[in-house]
């Protein structure tokens, strides 16, 4: 059995309930599809969480961010990534032991791949056509506009998961959709149908719900949704007194939104 998160976002206490969870549940290996980093008060302990924990861990649009630059981030979004760049990034005048550390978390970040496949699993952290940052929402998938969810679909052998959208939920290519709750959060891929799941947020859901949200794949291939409660004051106390982040990355911790 294996786990898939995505959107940790700098929340270690979110972060760290989510591991502890898989230990006690016999989950073999863990694939990370990205945004380890922005909106929340520890990328370092997160980074290196993920970089311990994780077999395989994808380039979110907030890594590309951090590394390259913004591109249509939000000011809000914008403040966090540029906290964490001065908090991540190395500089000469470090001394060693920080220096270390700080290039080991960068050159870790700036190695990350925007794909990842293994056998009829497509990976990714936004969309099959477009891995870094493409949002595939619910009204794609209804409205059925501009061939979109076509175009991706085409580009899935079986089973896609995808973050991103801080959603949780069900996309099939008889263009229905389903969240975890509708699904009594257990999915069956059907092999005659393709598939793309997303994981929701480990560290910032926005779906009206508060705790982590990921998934498990069993060795029979159902995805079972999962959703564990964390110390959300503490990650929130966090915010508040680092004064570097916007209050809003606080306020929307507590109601999922």
């Amino acid at each position: 059995m294996f786990a898939v998160i995505s959107d940790i976002h700098a929340n270690y206490e979110a972060a760290r309930a989510v591991f502890e969870y898989l230990d006690d549940h016999d989950v073999d290996r863990v694939i990370c599809l990205g945004d380890v980093v922005g909106y929340g008060p520890d990328p370092e302990e997160c980074v290196d969480l993920v970089q311990r924990r994780c077999e395989v861990t994808l380039c979110g649009n907030h890594e590309f961010a951090l590394i390259y630059g913004e591109e249509d981030f939000s000011a809000m979004a914008s403040q966090a990534i540029s906290h964490h760049r001065n908090r991540l990034m190395p500089r000469p005048n470090q001394d060693e032991a920080t220096r270390k550390d700080r290039q080991r978390r960068w050159n870790f970040l700036k190695s990350l791949p925007y794909r990842y496949v293994e056998d009829n699993y497509l990976f990714v952290h936004g969309s099959p056509r477009n891995p870094r940052s493409e949002y595939l929402r619910k009204r794609d998938i209804v409205w059925r506009l501009n061939d979109k969810m076509e175009r991706n679909f085409e580009l899935v052998d079986m089973v896609c998961f995808v973050g991103h959208t801080h959603h949780a939920g069900v996309f099939v290519s008889d263009f229905t959709y389903h969240t975890p709750e509708e699904l009594d959060y257990v999915y069956k891929p059907k092999p005659w149908l393709k598939t793309i799941v997303n994981v929701g947020s480990v560290g910032q859901p926005r779906d009206g719900d508060s705790r982590a949200s990921f998934v498990t794949v069993d060795d029979e291939g159902e995805i079972h949704y999962h959703r564990v409660k964390y110390d959300v004051e503490a990650t929130i106390e966090k915010i508040q007194q680092g004064g570097s982040l916007h209050p809003k990355n606080a306020r929307r911790l507590r109601e999922g939104e």
